[in-house]
Parts: structure tokens; sequence; C-alpha cells
């Protein structure tokens, strides 16, 4: 998707106009591929449809993928075209969730070969959602159509974790209807993550690090404490 950036007063502006370019956030190196699934599944503009991230990995074919996930969800059928890219997709991958992997998002994800969640995030699993509006047959074939994709749900959720269907049903369906939201400790035990990644204390542990800290610190109030001196003195002989 390109548009168009602009900063030259009318009369330049064809001359200094140049394309905005737009795409999936990615970082690509010779061994592996980040990507970067953070907002609504499907959405043409960020290019976190289904389309944008196929078109990643078929650019990196035989890369390690590390999909990072931050997102509410979306748009199923791009959720689940997300999920069966990375399913066939021939290098090792490893899902990331970094805040959020709700809905659509959790689809995508759990096609990983290995799945980190970070001990603060959530993974937010439930049953599709439709709204309608129509004559009784619009209606009935809107339910048919939600029954074929949560049956289709408990399936893939049922071989990604080991769970039983009848489990996968209780989690997707919740105790409100909404589905379940799983801190990293719960998604790990019913099988929906691998490994939990801990928050990175090392800095503050440091003793070497904190006795530096501690000398900037001194170091940055001294400075201050003698411009507050240096001003005071200007201030005199005025």
């Amino acid at each position: 998707m390109n548009q168009i950036q602009c900063t030259m007063p009318t009369g330049k502006i064809l001359a200094q106009c140049r394309p905005l370019q737009m795409g999936v956030t990615c970082a690509i190196s010779d061994e592996s591929v980040d990507i970067w699934l953070h907002g609504i599944i499907g959405d043409e503009y960020t290019e976190t449809d289904s389309l944008s991230v196929a078109r990643v990995l078929a650019e990196n074919r035989g890369k390690q993928v590390n999909l990072r996930v931050n997102s509410p969800g979306g748009i199923y059928f791009d959720g689940l075209a997300i999920y069966n890219a990375i399913d066939a997709h021939d290098g090792y991958t490893v899902g990331i969730i970094e805040g959020l992997a709700g809905s659509a998002a959790s689809l995508a994800l759990i096609a990983c070969d290995h799945v980190q969640c970070y001990s603060s995030a959530l993974f937010h699993p439930h049953y599709a959602l439709l709204l309608t509006m129509g004559h009784q047959a619009d209606l009935r074939e809107a339910l048919s159509l939600l029954e074929k994709i949560d049956s289709e749900l408990d399936r893939v959720y049922s071989e990604a974790s080991g769970l039983s269907v009848e489990q996968v049903q209780s989690i997707l369906l919740g105790p409100h209807g909404d589905g379940t939201a799983m801190g990293a400790d719960e998604a790990l035990a019913a099988g929906f993550v691998d490994e939990i990644v801990k928050h990175n204390k090392s800095k503050l542990a440091n003793p070497a690090a904190a006795a530096e800290a501690s000398k900037s610190t001194a170091l940055a109030a001294r400075c201050v404490a003698l411009l507050e001196l240096e001003l005071d003195r200007q201030v005199r002989s005025l």
C-alpha cells in the first residue's frame, strides 16, 4: 500500500512528494525473520492481514520465524490463513506472546512449533462471533457457519494443546460465554504455551551495574548543584 507524504508548500508539492511505504513490521536477517503481529488481525492498512504475512513467509523460506504477538484478534479467516501459512512454513517457527494473544491472534499463534509467553502476558481464546441480519433463512445460515467454525476451533486448539475436545470447549466458552483469559502459568498448564519468559532483572541484580548507576546519579546531582551555584553567582553580580 502506498501513500503520499508531503511537507512542502503548494507549488513544490509534486517535486518533493515521496511514497510512504506501509508493510508488515518485520526484521529480516540471513538466518531468521521476526514478524510483529501487533494490531487487528486482517487489517490491510497495517498489513496484519493474512496475505501480507504469507508474503513475508514466502520470501523467507527455510528461515526461522519469530512471530511476536500483541493483538486482541480480528477476522477469523485471516487468523486461520495465518495459522495455515505458519504451519506450512518450512523453517522452525517460534510464537512469542508479548502482550495479548486474543481471539484470531491466539489461533494464528498456536501454529508455531514452540510458543513462548512473557510472564505478564495473556492468552485469550474464544469461539467465533458473527453479526448478521435478515430473514429466518439468513439467520439459520449464519448459525450453521458459526457451528462449523466452532467445531474446527475445537479440533485445532485440541491438537495444539493435547487437551480433549471437551476441555477445549470449556475454555473457548468460558464462564460467561466469551472465552477464557489465561495468564502465562495457566496457558502453560493447559498446553497452549511451551515456555514462560521471565522479565530480565539481571541489571538490578548486578552489583557492579548498581554501583555504576549510583555513581552516575551522584555525578548528575553534583553537576546540578554546581550549575545552581554558578547561576546564583551570576545573579549576584548583576
